[in-house]
């Protein structure tokens, strides 16, 4: 819910209001120092442009993982559902439940739970590992795979389509950025030791 308050920076990271091709801000410079110098008062020591990336990637995350599950929908599936059988399918052969937990980096019990739908659904069978009998795989079935050729290329028609406008070496450029965020995501230490602490502006202190 969009945060309400008369400092500048505040609506700067809630959710941009969309053009009608791809979201990009109107009227909006890099840096505004008045809503950078807002931000970093209250919060001392801290990066406006930094919050404002984890902002914008939260949103744009989510606008994609919602318009995959809007075609996922169409077919019956929820997101998870195809993301699981995407991966299944992909390895050519039965594979253990907890590689698929793994692989989409989902709790075994939300796995468990994806399972039990589509298993339902005739969409997946368990099978005993013959290598260990205390080993349960997972597979598709044929009913999932008639599925998956119908789903998949709608799902890459639409990404096509949702970029488009920009070329290879942008999108190439673009995935490296996003390697690095990952990789200082995936390094930053447990311990990040004690923030400053905030300066809570006049207006928002309740009393």
């Amino acid at each position: 819910m969009p945060l309400e308050s008369n400092l500048p920076w505040r609506s700067e990271l809630n959710p941009s209001p969309r053009s009608s091709r791809g979201g990009a801000r109107k009227g909006i410079a890099p840096t505004q120092l008045p809503i950078e110098a807002a931000f970093e008062n209250e919060f001392p020591g801290a990066s406006w442009m930094s919050a404002r990336v984890f902002r914008e990637l939260e949103e744009v995350g989510g606008l994609a993982e919602s318009l995959i599950a809007s075609v996922a929908r169409r077919h019956g599936l929820s997101h998870a559902a195809l993301n699981a059988l995407a991966v299944i399918e992909g390895t050519g052969a039965p594979m253990p439940t907890g590689a698929v937990s793994a692989h989409m980096h989902v709790t075994t019990g939300t796995m468990t739970s994806v399972l039990d739908t589509l298993e339902r659904n005739g969409y997946v069978r368990r099978l005993t590992d013959p290598n260990d009998r205390r080993r349960v795989l997972v597979d598709v079935t044929p009913a999932a795979q008639k599925v998956l050729d119908r789903l998949l290329p709608e799902v890459v028609l639409t990404t096509t389509a949702a970029l488009a406008d920009f070329s290879p070496k942008e999108l190439e450029d673009f995935l490296g950025t996003l390697a690095r965020i990952r990789d200082a995501i995936d390094g930053l230490p447990a311990d990040l030791g004690s923030p400053a602490p905030r300066r809570t502006p006049p207006n928002l202190q309740r009393s």
